[in-house]
């Protein structure tokens, strides 16, 4: 390629970077099958539970009015009962019968209110052999108890409940004690018949003494409040979930569509993963579906998504589809260049220009296309051929100015492969073709040395490229809040489909 022809792309780039060019919206629509074994949708759910140890528990428990005889037949009324909880949860784990998780209290506070404690009765007494009858009226309000510090233990057990697509837990039982004289009463004040406060005493120090006989009684009111609350810790598969994108232009999101959890040893789940590229040449649709042949997922009790074989190819076509993407390099993000750029000797034969720089400059790349990619293949290989045209900047007084262009013929094969949430791309029988131009207005200005070692740059570009694996973080799929799934290891089915291993 010409200088001319370089720098007519030049241009080209200036254009694509700075001109309001009207973009549309394009989208990829995938099928995708997730399988969710019993013991994994456990896990899901003991990992939703581990929330609950970030946070306070609170409760404030009301309970029925009650009525308990004191001495001498006194029936006492005790009205407006309520219980505060406040604690921290320790972490969740298994119970011995590996179908529970235990939540258990730490330093718990708690404190009972009871509005009123009254009596309004006729007694019968006898005084000196004589027997009478008498009104007795009394009341207590606002009677406050705290529950001194170490005093007293609240633990929950767990079960996950699984109900279509909807994941929870039930709360099979729960534990509420504490020691003998635990509760310390506040001062309170006494209307009506003399000596009342002391009854009101003998039966805070009854509650004291026995937990139980003040909890089993409120049992089922009790369990009714705590799965009320666990509730809110359930989470439902077939929400959307927003999917995180390295790129602003690209928004990706999954819908499940149907839930199937009759299998008594595994879920399925069906739906789509929907991925819009906002700038796009064209508005349009593109539908990928999965394989109809059966597939076997095996007894491993691994989580799995399966996606059609086509599915990265698509979004790799779409997503450095002409004209609609612009990725930066620096200089010492390119193995290659970096060597150069630290080795005078080295830049006195292939790249003169670059001694007018300090060592530890950094070079600025606009790297895009001005032509769709070409790529065969399926699963998890892939041949791929590219036309890159690059823009080069040199900083200069605190700025980047256009320094050199250059345009790369690219192709090499492609191999994917993902471990623990990583995914990586393997480079092999790649070629490139480096053709090069200085910036007209860098040589107006600057009367650079202009010789250009291409075929050295070129080489050290490709050696830095060729055979070698490049790797980064995928993103978490969000089940739901809290819980998100992570990509583990990928296989390629006969079918061409992918299959993806979850992990939570």
């Amino acid at each position: 390629m010409s200088k001319k022809q370089i720098t007519r792309n030049v241009f080209v780039f200036a254009a694509f970077l700075f001109s309001q060019q009207a973009f549309s919206s394009a989208t990829v629509e995938s099928e995708f099958e997730i399988v969710l074994p019993k013991q994994f949708q456990q896990n899901l759910i003991e990992e939703k539970w581990k929330s609950l140890a970030n946070q306070e528990f609170k409760a404030n428990w009301q309970f029925p009015d009650q009525t308990v005889e004191a001495q001498n037949g006194v029936q006492v009324q005790l009205k407006g009962i309520s219980v505060s909880l406040n604690t921290e949860l320790e972490k969740p784990g298994l119970g011995s019968s590996e179908t529970q998780v235990i939540l258990k209290s730490k330093e718990l506070a708690a404190q009972m209110t009871i509005a009123s404690i009254s009596v309004d009765q006729w007694v019968e007494q006898t005084v000196g052999g004589i027997t009478g009858r008498f009104h007795l009226v009394a009341e207590c309000p606002n009677v406050v108890l705290n529950m001194k510090s170490g005093a007293g233990s609240f633990s929950v057990s767990l079960s996950p409940e699984i109900n279509s697509s909807k994941a929870g837990g039930v709360v099979q039982d729960f534990s509420l004690v504490w020691d003998k004289e635990a509760w310390s009463a506040a001062a309170f004040g006494c209307t009506g018949a003399a000596g009342f406060a002391d009854i009101v005493n003998q039966q805070i120090a009854q509650i004291s003494a026995d937990s139980a006989s003040f909890v089993n009684p409120q049992r089922t009111l009790i369990l009714s409040y705590l799965n009320g609350y666990v509730g809110k810790y359930s989470f439902d598969l077939a929400k959307p979930r927003q999917l995180v994108s390295s790129r602003s232009d690209v928004n990706i999101s999954m819908i499940v569509d149907s839930f199937d959890d009759s299998n008594s040893e595994k879920a399925l789940a069906k739906g789509r993963v929907i991925v819009e590229f906002t700038r796009a040449p064209q508005a349009e649709t593109k539908k990928l579906q999965l394989s109809q042949e059966a597939v076997n997922y095996g007894t491993s009790g691994q989580a799995m998504i399966r996606l059609p074989g086509g599915f990265a190819k698509e979004l790799l076509s779409r997503a450095y589809a002409a004209n609609t993407w612009v990725h930066q390099f620096y200089s010492s993000q390119i193995s290659g260049l970096s060597s150069v750029m630290g080795s005078r000797f080295m830049q006195f034969f292939v790249w003169p220009e670059l001694m007018d720089y300090p060592k530890s400059s950094k070079f600025l790349f606009n790297v895009y296309s001005n032509q769709d990619p070409v790529i065969s293949g399926s699963g998890l290989s892939y041949q791929m051929k590219v036309n890159l045209l690059s823009q080069m900047k040199a900083p200069k007084n605190g700025q980047y100015v256009p320094f050199m262009n250059f345009v790369v013929p690219f192709s090499s094969g492609l191999s994917l492969g993902i471990s623990n949430s990583k995914a990586s791309v393997k480079f092999s029988n790649t070629s490139l073709d480096l053709r090069y131009g200085w910036d007209s207005w860098y040589v107006k200005y600057y009367y650079p040395k202009t010789r250009f070692a291409a075929s050295t740059i070129e080489s050290k570009a490709l050696s830095a490229i060729a055979g070698k694996a490049f790797s980064f973080q995928l993103p978490a799929i969000p089940l739901t809040d809290g819980v998100s799934l992570k990509i583990n290891k990928a296989t390629s089915l006969s079918n061409s489909d992918l299959l993806l291993q979850l992990a939570p």
